[in-house]
């Protein structure tokens, strides 16, 4: 468990692939002025894990960011049912296996009002993803808005990198960008995103990004931003 703010967020990476290839994921812990914790986009939940989260809190809120990001869910409900767990857009319909408390969306739910920021990246045919902010560590969290796969040396990692464009730096990896066919619904989402108070990002998949985080989101959507 990684400290990326003192007391108030956490980070966790564990081994992940997809499709056989290693992409790795990231969990993102934040501590609410309640001092329960929001777990943003839950990994495999190990032992070791749930002594560590012990020690920082109780879990009040689970949150999934997309309908990528659910393989675990099953194992949380199970282990923390006392817990408020939210659903983004389609989540509902694929997981019908699971009880849902709310859906995200782009109001933020009463649990993290007035804490955290959060949104809907739009204009995509296949996924929508909730985008939130920590404006007192001043950190954007991302699932798949961004990636960043620049810290692998496996091939098939390094071959996945470069053709999604997020090898060299991070990027809305190739195979979602091209799935938003609604350009101005995504910039307007971009637009607002843009407007928060951030300079660091932590990704679900690669590296974080310490610092510059908001030049370094905006050079990511130049594409959309400028109309393309």
């Amino acid at each position: 468990m990684i400290e990326w703010m003192k007391d108030r967020i956490w980070y966790i990476d564990m081994p992940l692939k997809v499709n056989g290839i290693p992409v790795g994921s990231r969990m993102t812990v934040i501590r609410l002025e309640n001092d329960k914790l929001l777990i943003h986009s839950p990994v495999q939940l190990t032992t070791h894990l749930q002594l560590e989260l012990t020690k920082l809190g109780k879990i009040q809120a689970i949150v999934t960011p997309n309908m990528n990001h659910h393989l675990f869910l099953s194992e949380w409900w199970l282990a923390y049912p006392d817990a408020y767990f939210f659903a983004p857009p389609g989540l509902q319909q694929k997981r019908t296996d699971l009880v849902f408390d709310d859906a995200l969306g782009a109001t933020t739910p009463e649990l993290w009002r007035n804490q955290l920021l959060q949104t809907i990246l739009r204009g995509s045919d296949s996924m929508e993803e909730i985008v939130f902010c920590d404006p007192q560590s001043k950190t954007l969290i991302v699932g798949d808005t961004l990636a960043w796969l620049h810290n692998s040396y496996n091939p098939l990692t390094l071959t996945l990198a470069f053709i999604n464009g997020c090898y060299y730096r991070p990027a809305m990896p190739l195979y979602w960008r091209l799935s938003f066919k609604d350009k101005t619904r995504l910039r307007q989402s971009i637009q607002e995103i843009l407007t928060w108070p951030f300079d660091r990002i932590i990704l679900s998949h690669g590296l974080v990004i310490p610092e510059n985080g908001k030049k370094i989101f905006s050079d990511a959507f130049h594409w959309v931003l400028q109309g393309k």
